[in-house]
C-alpha cells in the first residue's frame, strides 16, 4: 500500500476555516497523512477544526508572508525534524486555491504514482513565456526526490518575494526546473501548451472535462452557471459549501438565475471580403442550434439540432 503525507498550504483573508477546506483535508486524509501550515493567523476554534481531522499529523496557522511555498517548507521542516519522512512513498504539495475534489482522487493518483515519473501533478503547463512546469497547486514527489539534497536544498531557499512574479519565477516554475536538470521524470494529467488559453483559469470546463477533479477558485465565474459543476460530481452538499464559500469571499456567483447567458446566440464563424461580413452563423453556447445572417444580421438560415425528449 502506497504511503502518502500531504504538505497543505491554506490561507484565509479572515482566519476561517471553511466547510470546503476541511471537506478537501478529509478527503485527503483518507489517502494518507497531512501536515497543514497557513499563512495567517486565526483563533484556537479554527485551528480545532484542523486537527479533528483524521490524519492531520501537526497543524499551524500563522502569518509569515512567504504565500503557498513559505507554507509547504514549514510543512517539510516540520516533517523532516521530525524524521517521519522515511515513512513515505510520495509526498504531496496542496494548496487551497481549488475547489474539490469533486470526486475520489485515489484511483488519479494511482494514476499518476505508476507511469513512472518521479514529480507529477495534476496540471502541466507551458506557454511562449514559461517554461514546462507542474502547477504548484497540486504536486506529487516520489522518494528519490524528497530525500534528496537537491529538494532539501530548494526547499530551505524559499523566503519572502516581493512580488507574485518571483514566486511563481523561483519556486513553482524553478522547482520544476531544477528538478528536471538533475534527471527527474516529469509526467501530470493534463498538459495546457497555449499561448491563448490557461484552461485552469480560462477555460476550467475543459479542465473538467480532461479529469481534473478541482476548479480554481479564481476560475469559478467562468463555469457561467454552478450547474455545470454536477455533471462532475454527485456531491450536493459539497456544491453548497463552494456557492458559501463564494458568498463569503464576495465571488460573483453564477447560479441557475445566469441560465439565459447560456442561450444567447454567439459568433461562431464568419465570412469576410475586403474586411466586410459576408455570411456570420452564429451558435447557442449551450445547445447545437446554429443561426446564418448575411451581413451579419439578416437572418437567412436557423438549423436545430436538439434531440427530442422522448
Amino acid at each position: 500500500m502506497t504511503k502518502r503525507l500531504f504538505l497543505f498550504a491554506g490561507y484565509d483573508r479572515d482566519g476561517i476555516v471553511d466547510e470546503t477546506l476541511t471537506y478537501y483535508l478529509n478527503e485527503l486524509s483518507k489517502l494518507g497523512d497531512i501536515v497543514f501550515v497557513m499563512d495567517n493567523d486565526t483563533n484556537d476554534a479554527e485551528l480545532k477544526k484542523i486537527k479533528q481531522i483524521p490524519n492531520v499529523l501537526y497543524a499551524q496557522a500563522q502569518r509569515h508572508n512567504e504565500y503557498d511555498f513559505g507554507s509547504y517548507k514549514r510543512a517539510y521542516i516540520w516533517a523532516r525534524d521530525n524524521n517521519i519522512l522515511k515513512n513515505y512513498d510520495w509526498i504531496y504539495l496542496v494548496n487551497d486555491s481549488v475547489y474539490g475534489p469533486l470526486n475520489s482522487l485515489e484511483p488519479l493518483l494511482n494514476k499518476l504514482e505508476k507511469n513512472g515519473a518521479n514529480i507529477t501533478g495534476m496540471t502541466e503547463y507551458q506557454d511562449k513565456n514559461t517554461p514546462t512546469h507542474i502547477q504548484s497547486w497540486f504536486v506529487g514527489l516520489d522518494k528519490d526526490i524528497f530525500s534528496s539534497h537537491v529538494f532539501d536544498s530548494f526547499m530551505l531557499s524559499i523566503q519572502k518575494e516581493s512580488n507574485k512574479a518571483d514566486i511563481i519565477c523561483k519556486y513553482e516554475v524553478g522547482m520544476s526546473r531544477r528538478l528536471l536538470r538533475y534527471g527527474f521524470k516529469m509526467f501530470a494529467l493534463m498538459y495546457n501548451q497555449d499561448d491563448f488559453e490557461h484552461f485552469m483559469y480560462d477555460a476550467p470546463i475543459k479542465a473538467l472535462n480532461q479529469g481534473i477533479p478541482f476548479i480554481k477558485k479564481r476560475a469559478i465565474s467562468k463555469l457561467e452557471g454552478m450547474y455545470n459543476l454536477y455533471p462532475h460530481t454527485d456531491n450536493a452538499c459539497l456544491v453548497d459549501a463552494i456557492i458559501d464559500n463564494m458568498k463569503r469571499n464576495n465571488i460573483k456567483i453564477p447560479l441557475s438565475d445566469d441560465k439565459n447567458k447560456n442561450y444567447k446566440y454567439r459568433k461562431y464563424f464568419r465570412l469576410t471580403c475586403l474586411g466586410l461580413p459576408i455570411i456570420t452563423v452564429y451558435r447557442k453556447k449551450r445547445f447545437v442550434e446554429y443561426k446564418i445572417c448575411l451581413l451579419d444580421c439578416i437572418p437567412v438560415l436557423k438549423i436545430n439540432l436538439h434531440k427530442k425528449d422522448s
